[in-house]
């Protein structure tokens, strides 16, 4: 965690700023061309050198805090198994600085604990090897993700952006480094591990556990908060979106993207998808380590075959299946708890409602080629906050 991201988290339960109390600290040395790039965005260089690896953060009027453990704030609002790992290695130590203090002990929102779980299995065993990103090459989706938020004729440089479920990070690494913005990513499950471990390094990505229920940011904050096939695996899409839609600045924008029933019946073969899951995830989510992965094995060939033997292999960002590729695709199909999916009448009524102007449906615009057909299909709503 570097010093530059205190000033912009709040405590998620009563949103008042936190005190940091750092016991690990390393120094970064910050090149010219960032130094530079701070100095853009108006703020001290010193905020960016020093990475805070152990610590906590307090909010002393509720005398609760949150961990930092191996550079990641720890911002969820109930105890998790790091949470209690660390809090009891440094026992002595909280109990001698902080007398009286504990962790935050609210309850999670329905289903949290087992999205956290799935979740947090589907992207650890993922990883991240530089030669794909679901289904695609890194630069495919990154070029996408481009289009989708119009980056060209909206571009985000020197702005500050929020990420809602950044899952292994390499999309929020690419918009800090490729499209020069302050970029914070948060996500529900332990994918914040490996994502610090590859992106932690970059010094304009800040990576943070929350959960988009208790989202720990300073509202009217961002320029851009984006969140792209996310919030429809949480038990309330619409709930979801209300506690994330204050976080952009007056002025700023709001894209979220989720799952459409319109997208899966476009085709034969998502049809039959979707009869699959109905039948397999209600069994599937409740399944845990290793026998999930087993119970999914069955199904992996069947990725394995149809992205190897017939996808177009001459389409920009194709990639060939493994079975590190093919059981991923499988796990986020039939694993996740909640699957809901929302029309774009739906999703830009609450854009409506919660005051937001000059809607773009994702559907109705013109993308390039490389641009998947399931991606525009979906349901993506951006807008203007007013």
């Amino acid at each position: 965690m570097k010093l530059r991201l205190l000033d912009l988290l709040v405590c998620p339960v009563d949103r008042t700023p936190l005190e940091l109390i750092a016991w690990e600290s390393s120094t970064v040395k910050l090149s010219a061309d960032a130094i530079d790039r701070v100095k853009r965005l108006g703020l001290n260089p010193e905020l960016f050198t020093t990475e805070v690896v152990t610590g906590v953060l307090i909010n002393r009027s509720r005398k609760v805090f949150y961990p930092i453990h191996q550079g990641i704030p720890r911002m969820l609002v109930f105890p998790t198994g790091v949470a209690r790992h660390f809090a009891e290695k440094y026992a002595t130590r909280i109990a001698s600085e902080l007398p009286g203090f504990t962790l935050q002990q609210e309850e999670s929102m329905p289903g949290e604990e087992t999205v956290l779980r799935t979740f947090s299995s589907e992207w650890v065993n993922y990883d991240w090897d530089e030669e794909s990103y679901w289904n695609l090459s890194p630069e495919a989706i990154y070029s996408t993700m481009s289009s989708l938020l119009d980056l060209r004729h909206k571009p985000i440089r020197n702005k500050l952006v929020l990420e809602v479920g950044i899952g292994i990070g390499g999309i929020a690494d690419y918009m800090a480094r490729q499209e020069e913005a302050e970029v914070v990513g948060v996500d529900l499950s332990y994918a914040v591990d490996p994502a610090y471990r590859h992106f932690g390094g970059n010094p304009f990505f800040h990576i943070v556990q929350a959960s988009a229920f208790a989202p720990p940011f300073r509202q009217n904050s961002f320029d851009l908060v984006y969140s792209h096939g996310v919030l429809h695996h949480t038990f309330s899409t619409r709930t979801a979106f209300q506690r994330i839609c204050m976080l952009p600045k007056r002025g700023g924008r709001l894209y979220v993207w989720v799952y459409s029933p319109r997208d899966e019946e476009r085709t034969l073969e998502r049809r039959m998808l979707m009869k699959m899951e109905r039948l397999i995830r209600p069994v599937m989510w409740r399944l845990q380590g290793k026998s999930q992965t087993l119970a999914l094995l069955p199904i992996v060939p069947l990725y394995l075959v149809r992205q190897n033997l017939f996808r177009d292999r001459h389409k920009p960002g194709y990639i060939r299946y493994r079975l590190r590729e093919a059981l991923h695709a499988a796990r986020d199909r039939f694993t996740p708890r909640y699957v809901h999916r929302h029309t774009e009448e739906e999703v830009s009524a609450w854009f409506l409602e919660a005051g937001y102007s000059q809607l773009r449906c994702i559907s109705k615009g013109k993308h390039p080629q490389f641009v998947p057909a399931s991606f525009v299909m979906a349901t993506g709503i951006d807008g203007t906050r007013n």
